[in-house]
């Protein structure tokens, strides 16, 4: 499957909805930007391919910055960033601290692409659902968008937020 649809991983990636590309010549003094707002359900499902089994809302609340540097490089950033994830049909919900950082690097000779997520991140996956990470995973597409590593991590901890909420 083709990177968008296979691995959205990161809540940081919806800044990318939210907040203009920046590029590195462009960001001196520019401070990340209000991102607050909410995703409702439907979005999430057509952004984010993992999901719970019953249908889930976000609420962000805090900045983000996305910076383009050079050599296939981007930065996504969220400094003071909460969301809740909501269980809609009970109600049930849950706030997480992600102020993680994404960093996403081309490699211009192969195409492929390595995403490194640092600090805590609310991450989607197919297989895995709705997780939040805390602590350093990895993950990597083909030039074609296709998954060639799944996310993994070392010393880090995945807690499903999907068990918590059901």
């Amino acid at each position: 499957m083709k990177r968008a649809i296979v691995l959205a991983l990161s809540v940081i990636l919806a800044l990318t909805m939210a907040v203009p590309m920046v590029s590195a010549r462009s960001v001196n003094g520019v401070a990340p930007e209000d991102v607050s707002g909410t995703i409702p359900p439907k979005d999430v499902a057509k952004f984010f391919p993992g999901h719970c089994s019953f249908p889930i809302q976000l609420e962000l609340s805090g900045k983000g910055k996305v910076i383009t540097l050079p050599d296939g490089r981007r930065i996504l950033t969220s400094p003071g960033l909460d969301v809740t994830v909501t269980n809609v049909p009970t109600g049930e919900q849950a706030t997480f601290n992600i102020t993680g950082t994404l960093h996403e690097t081309t490699n211009l000779e192969t195409g492929e692409v390595t995403t490194v997520v640092t600090g805590r991140n609310l991450l989607f996956d197919p297989e895995a659902g709705v997780v939040l990470t805390i602590g350093k995973f990895t993950y990597v597409f083909d030039a074609e968008g296709n998954l060639i590593q799944p996310f993994v991590g070392k010393g880090g901890q995945v807690i499903d937020v999907c068990a918590l909420l059901g």
